[in-house]
Order: structure tokens, then sequence, then C-alpha cells
């Protein structure tokens, strides 16, 4: 019986793949159709207007969180921060931006004092009405959670993932928040 080496095989799908300019996904990766779009009327923590039209000519590289959030929102920022440390100059060429899902509390103000340790991440924020319009277009899930007892009186539970666009904004990939930064920055670097 004949066998063949299955190693060979794939080394070879492998470079045809990459000669083609289509590279394989990393784990956590998502491929994204035209029911994800990023049209978003917010305010970013300067106060200013900042519409998706402001970004166009940058990949952009969205999170939808809130600053009150006790784990998931720190790890995943982290990740953010290091990935863009791992990108080094190309981190020029994306716009990290941090949406929030609790507009209610986090204003441009303590947004900015959020952000303060990545200043490249760009927090937006809004009424609640551009918020939720600006998740439902990306298909983003976020509920308010009454916390009784509590003095913060609510938590906002949210999916994580970071949101990729093309130049032109439209959305192309999402991707697991923990992701590995260094596997994550090197991904991302197919589209910069």
């Amino acid at each position: 019986m004949f066998r063949t080496n299955p190693l060979p095989l794939a080394l070879i799908a492998s470079v045809c793949l990459a000669a083609c300019g289509q590279e394989r996904p990393i784990p956590g990766e998502i491929t994204l159709n035209e029911a994800f779009v990023a049209d978003f009327d917010l305010i970013d923590v300067n106060g200013e207007q900042a519409t998706d039209e402001r970004f166009e000519g940058k990949p952009m590289l969205i999170y939808y969180g809130f600053t009150s959030c006790p784990d998931v929102c720190p790890v995943a920022l982290s990740v953010l921060a290091a990935t863009l440390d791992q990108l080094g100059s190309d981190a020029d060429k994306l716009q990290p931006l941090f949406i929030t899902v609790d507009p209610e509390r986090d204003t441009p103000e303590r947004l900015g004092q959020h952000l303060a340790f990545a200043p490249e991440i760009l927090g937006l924020t809004g009424s609640v009405e551009a918020i939720e319009d600006a998740k439902a277009k990306m298909r983003v899930f976020a509920k308010k959670v009454p916390l009784p007892n509590s003095e913060a009186e609510y938590t906002v539970d949210h999916q994580s993932m970071f949101f990729l666009t093309d130049a032109e904004g439209t959305p192309i990939r999402a991707f697991d928040d923990t992701t590995d930064p260094e596997t994550f920055a090197q991904r991302l670097k197919t589209w910069l």
C-alpha cells in the first residue's frame, strides 16, 4: 500500500496559500460579512465628534467595553496595548478604538483617564441612543444588569472581541480578546 507523508503535503499547501496571498487565520479569528457595519457618530475623549468617516484611510481595531468592568475589559485592553507595542512603528497605520457600552457613566473625561496608560487607544462615547446604534450595526451584545445591594448599581454583560476594519471602514475580521499579542500583531500586519 502506498502512503504519503502528510507533512510535505501540508507544507506545500501552506506555501501555495502564502503565495496566493491567503494566510491561515489564527485561533479565535472570525471572518466578518456584510451584516457587520462600522458606522457610528460618537464623541471622543476630547469632546470632539468622532464618526467612522473620520478614520477613513486607516484600518480601525475596535473594542467595545466599559471603564467599570472589573475583569474582562482590563485584560482585553492589556492585550490591545501589548499588541500595539508588538506592532512597533506599524501601529501608526492602525486606529485603535475603545467604544463604551456604558455611556451613562463613561463620559469623555472618564474614558480619557481610563485610557491614559495607552494614549494611542482612542475612547469613544455618546448618547445612549448613539451607542445602541453603533452596537446594533456591529452586532455587539451588551446588556445592563442590575446589581442589588451594590454601590455600582449595575454592571454590563457584554461580548469581548476585537473588530478589525479595512482602510475604508468595512469590518473584515473579529478576534478573540485573549489572543497572544505577538501572534495578533503578526496577523494584523497582513492588513496594514
